[in-house]
Order: structure tokens, then C-alpha cells, then sequence
């Protein structure tokens, strides 16, 4: 078995006593509880509890405006509940849940899915495939593909590039040119990738730059990812462990179970040379059905299968993991007590 700098540092963490909390029983038991919940069971997810406690917190004129925005959109509630999870204001849910019907159907299906679809294959807007821009930034654009299928009003804006109610999501205000012209959604979708990656990179290394060229920092993608106002940590496993990977796949299933895609950091080993230890690409996992795991490939710009039983390592290269073989770590939400 050949090595690799994320399943050695891995091994070396664990002999000298630092096995991370994901790792332990009690964490793992509660992430494979949480994964089995019945996924049509309603005001269950992160986002209708965030929801519903945002409602809780509200004055009573706007528990009736929120309310009233969920409802008039009847099916797509789940899209109210996201747009009010983001911490948005009231005014830019209530345009959203207005204007939804006049909406054409291409970006309201964009909206309730930025992938497009359930299954392998690619992942195509129009004419625009979700691909990264460069070699550089597959960790923007995963971070960008999860903000999109848990924030609607960015998505709305890569879709038409439509703000509601002149609220400015921060990840689109912080692109340097927004002023200028972004008439296609190719070029919202890129623009959107280069801004997320100089912030994930300006301040990657003891607060000073880190170098572009080498992708986006696993610590960073922590701090930039942003879902329903909960805290993200970097997991790094040994994948050649049954119980570290079986404890990563009730962690990573957890959060699908929740619609909380995952950030994955894959790589080599030894055998492809010693560029390729340390961590070279990112996926994101995006849905696990039955023991196999849906991701989208950047690089491709497709969604790919992953079966639970390849995450142990053994040497094969995997389309799903960009052509890699190794995993490296995780990104996930920090588990907090429910309501």
C-alpha cells in the first residue's frame, strides 16, 4: 500500500492520541441516526428548524410575513425556508415568494436545483457547463455549487441575474466588477469562482496571501462555506482505516440527509510521484442514496457515482474523484444540539 501525506498525517494524529471528535462513538452513532431519519419528514431539515426559529424570534407582523411567504408557493416551500435560513432580510423573501410564479420555469427549476438533475451525467445552464474556470479553482467552484443549492437568491442571480428587494448576497457583492455587464450566466458562474477563490485564498496562510496557483486551502473552505448559519470544520481521515472511512460516511450522510453538501478533498499517492500526496482536487458530494454518493466533478463539470465500498483505498483512479485516488479530508458542519 502506497502512502500519502493526509492518510500518514492521519495515522500519526491517532498514535499520539488525536483522534478528532469525529471519530468518536457517541459523535458517530448520533450522525448515523440522523442519516436514517426519514428524509420526507416535515420541518425536519436544518433550514425549516432554522426556519422555525427564526419565525419564534420575529415580531408577530413578520411570524405572519414569513408564514405567508412559505405559503404562497405551496410546493417550493422548501425554497422559502432556505432563502429565510441565509439570514436574508424579509423584504428580499417576500419579493421572491411573489414574483416565483413569473418566474420561467428553467430558473425556478435552477433554483430548486442548481445540478439540474439526480443522476449521473452532466451539468449543463442553457448552454453554460459548470465547469471550473482554470486548474486552480475546483475549491471555488464546489464552494460555489454549494451556495448555490443552499442559497436561492444566489442562485437566482447566476440564473438571471436578478437582485430582489436591493439585497446583495455578500459572496456577489464581493465580485469586483458587479457593476459591469454579467449578461450570460457563463459569465456570472466565473465570476462568482474568482471571487470566492481570491477570498479564500487572500488570507490562507497566518493571514498572508496564499499562492492561487495552489488551489484553495482545506482550512479556508471552512471559513468561507456558509450554510443556514452553521460552523464548518476540515476532517482529515486515513482512507485506508475501515473506521475512519465508515466514520466519515455517516458524517458525510448525515449532512446530505440534511441538504448539506460536502466538501471533498481527494488526491494521490506515492505511486503517481511525490507531487501527488498531498490533497490536488475537490468534489462535492451533494446527495447519498442506498450507499452510493452522488458527486459533482468540477474539472467535468458532471455528477458522478461514488459507492460507499470505493472510499477505502485501493489504488484504483476514480472518474467521481476527478481521476484520483485517494481521499484526503472532509468539510463538514459541526454537529450542535437540536431545538
Amino acid at each position: 500500500m502506497s502512502w500519502s501525506l493526509t492518510a500518514s498525517g492521519a495515522k500519526i494524529a491517532k498514535s499520539v492520541g488525536l483522534r478528532g471528535s469525529w471519530r468518536s462513538p457517541a459523535t458517530v452513532a448520533h450522525a448515523q441516526s440522523v442519516a436514517s431519519r426519514d428524509v420526507r419528514s416535515a420541518g425536519d431539515t436544518v433550514y425549516a428548524r432554522v426556519f422555525i426559529a427564526r419565525s419564534a424570534a420575529s415580531s408577530p407582523a413578520d411570524r405572519k410575513a414569513l408564514a405567508a411567504c412559505r405559503d404562497q408557493v405551496v410546493v417550493d416551500a422548501d425554497v422559502i425556508e432556505r432563502a429565510a435560513a441565509t439570514g436574508a432580510p424579509l423584504a428580499a423573501i417576500a419579493a421572491l415568494a411573489e414574483g416565483w410564479e413569473r418566474l420561467p420555469e428553467a430558473a425556478r427549476g435552477h433554483v430548486r436545483n442548481p445540478l439540474g438533475r439526480s443522476t449521473p451525467g452532466p451539468v449543463v445552464w442553457g448552454e453554460t457547463r459548470a465547469v471550473q474556470v482554470d486548474q486552480t479553482t475546483c475549491g471555488a467552484a464546489v464552494i460555489v455549487m454549494g451556495l448555490m443549492m443552499t442559497d436561492p437568491f444566489v442562485a437566482l442571480w447566476v440564473s438571471t441575474g436578478r437582485l430582489l428587494a436591493d439585497y446583495v448576497p455578500s459572496e456577489v457583492a464581493a465580485i469586483e466588477d458587479l457593476g459591469n455587464s454579467h449578461r450570460s450566466i457563463e459569465s456570472r458562474w466565473q465570476a462568482l469562482q474568482r471571487s470566492v477563490h481570491h477570498a479564500s485564498t487572500r488570507r490562507g496562510l497566518l493571514g498572508m496571501p496564499w499562492p492561487r496557483a495552489l488551489g484553495t486551502p482545506p482550512w479556508r473552505v471552512d471559513n468561507v462555506t456558509k450554510v443556514a448559519g452553521l460552523r464548518f470544520e476540515v476532517a482529515m481521515l486515513d482512507d485506508s482505516s475501515v473506521d475512519d472511512v465508515s466514520a466519515m460516511i455517516a458524517h458525510a450522510s448525515a449532512a446530505l440527509r440534511e441538504s448539506i453538501p460536502v466538501a471533498m478533498y481527494v488526491g494521490g499517492d506515492a505511486r503517481m510521484g511525490i507531487s501527488a500526496v498531498v490533497p490536488r482536487h475537490v468534489v462535492l458530494l451533494t446527495s447519498v442514496t442506498s450507499h452510493v454518493f452522488l458527486v459533482y466533478e468540477p474539472s467535468s463539470g458532471e455528477l458522478r457515482e461514488l459507492p460507499a465500498v470505493l472510499w477505502l483505498e485501493d489504488g484504483s483512479v476514480r472518474p467521481a474523484l476527478g481521476f484520483w485516488n485517494r481521499i484526503c479530508c472532509l468539510v463538514l458542519p459541526v454537529p450542535r444540539k437540536r431545538d
